[in-house]
């Protein structure tokens, strides 16, 4: 069964996973950024080709036809399964993107879109007002593509806010809901809220030694000198770990932009408590 772990891009998905891949994939108790490859992406377009013409993979009525199919196909194997995700949970033409029957738990990870909005601008060599309007999109779609120019899956994102709601009203009990913010401020705690989280939920062995390996290997500033010295690769135009908690929308943002955010998703974000 497929453990989720979604969040709108930008928000700390491959630091949950860095973490997540240390904790149960490195043996030696040393950590590289290669480990994260263990957790896969969805959709997965080698899984995807399987069902359909990779043609039409930036057709998103094609793609949501095989959402379910897929993830049948990765539960045949009758195990727990990590997928990172950062799509929407939406429904087109009547296809969801999955269901409690092929769910076995849920992470998500969420931000402060005024964050966001600056981490986007380093990612892809944007200015805030075009971060802006990305996150405030309500059909905003991701259509990646190989570095030959091939077509990659595309993922229906949406705007921050529908993004947020579409999985936290998700009606599944297993599911969790992390703040970036709090992986900063308390990354022992969080992460071994998620451990606990993990542990109520599905079978794993619980080792707080681990824990606290696992995060010291997955600090910041020890990922930032893994790419340095050997590259990572997300589709970023600039370095990926790029100022971690110094990414701070009090001193960076432009003043104008930070209030138009705060009237746009001022009830989501007074419900995480970002105002």
């Amino acid at each position: 069964m497929i453990i989720w772990i979604s969040s709108y891009p930008k928000s700390g998905n491959t630091w949950v996973r860095a973490f997540l891949s240390s904790y149960f994939y490195s043996s030696d108790k040393i950590f590289n950024l290669d480990l994260i490859n263990k957790i896969g992406e969805f959709p997965d377009h080698n899984i995807l080709k399987k069902f359909m013409k990779d043609k039409d993979f930036h057709n998103l009525a094609e793609v949501s036809k095989n959402w379910i199919r897929v993830q049948e196909f990765i539960n045949r194997k009758n195990k727990d399964t990590f997928l990172k995700t950062h799509s929407a949970l939406c429904n087109i033409n009547n296809n969801e993107f999955t269901n409690a029957q092929n769910t076995s738990a849920l992470i998500y990870v969420v931000r402060d879109p005024r964050n966001v909005i600056l981490s986007m601008c380093n990612h892809f060599s944007i200015t805030q007002e075009e971060s802006f309007k990305i996150i405030t999109n309500d059909r905003n779609i991701i259509y990646p593509q190989t570095d030959d120019g091939q077509p990659i899956p595309l993922t229906f994102v949406g705007s921050w806010n529908n993004h947020y709601l579409s999985w936290k009203n998700y009606n599944f009990n297993k599911k969790i809901i992390i703040k970036y913010e709090d992986l900063i401020t308390n990354s022992t705690k969080m992460f071994t809220k998620i451990i606990e989280f993990l542990n109520n939920n599905i079978e794993i062995k619980f080792n707080k030694e681990r824990i606290f390996n696992s995060v010291d290997a997955t600090k910041f500033i020890n990922l930032k000198k893994q790419e340095d010295k050997y590259g990572f690769n997300m589709g970023q135009k600039n370095k990926f770990f790029h100022l971690g908690k110094e990414n701070n929308w009090q001193n960076l943002l432009d003043p104008k932009i930070n209030e138009k955010i705060k009237k746009i998703f001022k009830l989501e974000m007074n419900d995480l408590g970002y105002i």
